[in-house]
């Protein structure tokens, strides 16, 4: 992976977004994700996204609760509405690399990878929220252990997962 003027690129192996996927992520028309382009190579394909106004979560710090329980909320979300597009959700690697940010307006966007090993929906989101709790101090991180106590010991949908989360930022406004 690199990231340079506003481009995020990564190479990937011939094949791994099929090409349905591309016509739906490569025409802009899809806001759950960043806008990308693909190019053929001898090594597979090289896709870019432009990412201006958004940085990746591995480089945005975030250690309030409040922020981390949003964040999750609206990369849920997100993914939850991918199967309008044909976007299987379970084939989108979520992690503090994928999952872009824009502090200002609050957005949160998806930059496309598909999963290299066949993995769960649940098991990805687990993944996800494990690397985001790293990052947040003390307390809060109680409340990411309940929403993967959720995630893990029952068998929610993911809008279940939405609205939990939503009331445990409701609680933290209180």
């Amino acid at each position: 992976m690199e990231i340079r003027n506003n481009d995020f690129k990564l190479q990937l192996k011939e094949g791994s977004v099929r090409e349905f996927e591309k016509v739906v992520l490569s025409s802009g028309l899809c806001e759950l994700f960043m806008p990308m382009g693909f190019v053929s190579c001898e090594d597979g394909e090289l896709v870019s996204y432009h990412c201006s106004g958004y940085t990746a979560l591995r480089q945005c710090d975030v250690k309030e609760i409040k922020e981390a329980l949003d964040i999750l909320e609206k990369t849920f979300l997100l993914v939850s509405k991918a199967g309008e597009y044909l976007i299987t959700p379970s084939r989108i690697m979520l992690n503090l690399d994928t999952i872009f940010y824009d502090r200002k307006t609050g957005q949160v966007r998806i930059a496309y990878v598909p999963v290299d090993e066949p993995v769960t929906l649940r098991e990805n989101m687990v993944g996800f929220i494990s690397e985001v709790e790293r990052g947040v101090p003390g307390n809060g991180r109680v409340y990411l252990e309940k929403v993967k106590k959720h995630l893990e010991e029952n068998n929610y949908y993911i809008t279940d997962i939405i609205d939990l989360i939503g009331e445990m930022k409701r609680e933290l406004c209180r």
